[in-house]
């Protein structure tokens, strides 16, 4: 009776810890990650690589929360610095085709879907913000969102699909407005493609 009572109590800690193992293993965060490049368009109407890294993304999705952060420390001098337009793109970075928005018809806007609670007021999914990036070339943009997923296999999956910082700033609020037209042109000018890393 003793030899069994002595296994009982060396047993139960360990199916504890196996327990507390298999939580820990279920609660690991995807991650996604892209390097940045500066890119120029050829007369092929082609973007490509220079070979100029500026910066990394890295997303990472816990309890169906997406963490996005962009980090810029090696943006070129003589480029302008000040704020950038972020976009998440379909398509590749020598051929990005149009806004990532979530598989919806480009018609659909996301000015009024809620994101966290709050309203999104950007009118493509896939329309990050603005990014402001220093006479020294760092810049860091953060951004929290329930609309995307990492390694889903569907719609909200930003797996394969590409980030673009364009030359200049976006009013993504006023885009939003009734009646808005956007007919200027933004120059790309860096690009990464988001990959899964587990």
């Amino acid at each position: 009776m003793n030899v069994k009572y002595t296994l009982l109590t060396i047993s139960t800690p360990l199916l504890s810890l196996f327990n507390c193992q298999k939580s820990e293993i279920n609660k690991i965060d995807k991650v996604a990650t892209a390097t940045l490049e500066m890119v120029t368009l050829n007369e092929d109407l082609y973007y490509q690589f220079n070979g100029m890294e500026i910066g990394a993304l890295r997303c990472t999705q816990k309890e169906g929360i997406v963490s996005i952060d962009l980090a810029i420390n090696n943006f070129p001098k003589g480029q302008l610095s000040y704020y950038h337009a972020v976009y998440i793109h379909t398509g590749t970075c020598e051929s990005p085709l149009s806004p990532w928005n979530l598989g919806k018809d480009l018609d659909y806007s996301f000015c009024n879907v809620l994101s966290m609670g709050k309203v999104w007021a950007k009118p493509k999914a896939g329309d990050l913000g603005n990014i402001f990036i220093n006479d020294a070339g760092v810049g860091n943009f953060n951004l929290q969102t329930d609309l995307y997923n990492i390694g889903s296999n569907d719609a909200t999956d930003i797996i394969g699909k590409i980030i673009y910082i364009n030359e200049v700033a976006e009013n993504f609020t006023q885009e939003c407005y009734e009646g808005h037209n956007h007919y200027h042109n933004n120059k790309k000018i860096a690009c990464g493609t988001i990959e899964l890393v587990n």
